[in-house]
């Protein structure tokens, strides 16, 4: 890294051939990531640290361009474009995603020369403009973004770098049906209900890949990619996990209560009852087997990490210590059912959330199965 820039001068060029080469693709992907410099849509002010200061180009251009060409998504807006004060924790709104999880995403969609494609979350313009590589002249490629301002960023970034992409300023969940049918629609933020539109406006045999959570507050993300079938229905399997914002349509609203209740039950389980929440195997499990919660961490006390669970449909909630203490309350008993849960999963074989696949109904209903319907 230190012979690709000095103090001032970072070489742009360099960095980006090293992450793509880093990235190990081959093919039409790798010549689309090769063509595409992702300095070329990240706009002057970033944040690697959403409690500190951004990061300015003109001001720190060697740490600014590191940040870009690390395989990591970067935050360029924060709080819907109203960053905070001094201490504040702002909130990343809107973000150039990591490359890597990009290609991954590319990849499930098989995106070919020729193909029609939508984009919900425009973003920065980077993974439209791979989209445009990707589909070739004889293709399209439209996108949607909530945010007229980062929709007009990425509109001029597209335009500078010569890909000839239609940038509309609009809800995504409403999809883009003046451009259907489509071959494949890729969103780059997270969903919680699939949008019907997305499932009307893709033609049959045509994916649909997109971050999926059984819940806005729930551990684990998923990759999900789907295809549509002749009924208006769409199903597939997880084939990752990720990490994206919700779209903002889908923010939740609300907070959690039991907070200070006193318990109806306490009771000390054999092991930290934590884990079964916040590992990376076992909690999109309990996110996709236990109905109805959300979950935050609380500040540790003696050095003893501490969970705080809030059911969705009623005023259950519980408390989890990492020394084996669980305290619970309300109609619900949360912690047996996460208990429960955990054994059929255990008993299972433990499989991987990629064994598990979504159904998307014509209707709405989603459905989720472990390995087949």
């Amino acid at each position: 890294m230190v012979a690709l820039m000095n103090d001032e001068n970072p070489d742009l060029a360099a960095l980006h051939a090293r992450s793509v080469a880093r990235l190990g693709l081959t093919g039409a992907l790798a010549r689309a990531f090769s063509r595409v410099p992702r300095h070329r849509f990240i706009p002057d002010l970033v944040w690697p640290d959403l409690t500190g200061p951004p990061l300015s180009r003109s001001e720190d251009p060697v740490p600014w361009a590191r940040c870009v060409y690390q395989d990591q998504a970067v935050t360029t807006q924060v709080n819907d474009g109203v960053p905070g004060g001094p201490g504040r924790v702002n909130r990343p709104t809107v973000s150039s995603s990591q490359p890597s999880v990009m290609a991954a995403m590319l990849q499930a969609a098989e995106v070919v020369p020729g193909a029609h494609v939508l984009e919900v979350g425009t973003g920065t313009g980077f993974n439209s403009a791979l989209l445009s590589e990707l589909v070739g002249a004889e293709g399209s490629v439209t996108t949607i973004e909530v945010d007229p301002g980062v929709a007009g960023q990425a509109e001029a970034c597209l335009r500078e770098t010569g890909h000839d992409v239609r940038v509309v300023s609009g809800d995504g969940a409403d999809g883009y049906p003046n451009g259907a049918p489509y071959d494949a629609l890729l969103a780059t933020c997270a969903v919680v209900r699939v949008p019907t539109p997305w499932l009307t406006q893709v033609r049959p045999g045509g994916r649909i890949v997109l971050p999926w959570k059984p819940g806005a507050f729930l551990p684990g993300g998923m990759l999900a990619r789907l295809v549509v079938d002749g009924s208006g229905a769409a199903r597939g399997r997880f084939v990752g996990g990720t990490a994206f914002m919700l779209m903002r349509a889908q923010r939740p609203s609300g907070g959690m209560h039991g907070h200070d209740a006193e318990p109806d039950e306490v009771r000390v389980v054999g092991e930290d009852p934590c884990r079964i929440i916040t590992e990376g195997s076992s909690g999109p499990q309990m996110a996709l087997t236990v109905p109805a919660w959300r979950y935050a961490p609380l500040p540790a006390v003696d050095g003893v990490e501490r969970i705080w669970v809030s059911a969705t449909d009623c005023s259950a909630w519980a408390r989890l210590r990492g020394d084996g203490r669980v305290e619970q309350g309300g109609p619900r008993r949360l912690w047996d059912e996460f208990e429960r849960a955990h054994r059929v999963w255990v008993d299972q074989g433990r499989p991987p959330f990629t064994s598990y696949g979504l159904t998307i109904t014509a209707g709405g209903e989603q459905r989720v199965w472990l390995e087949s319907e």
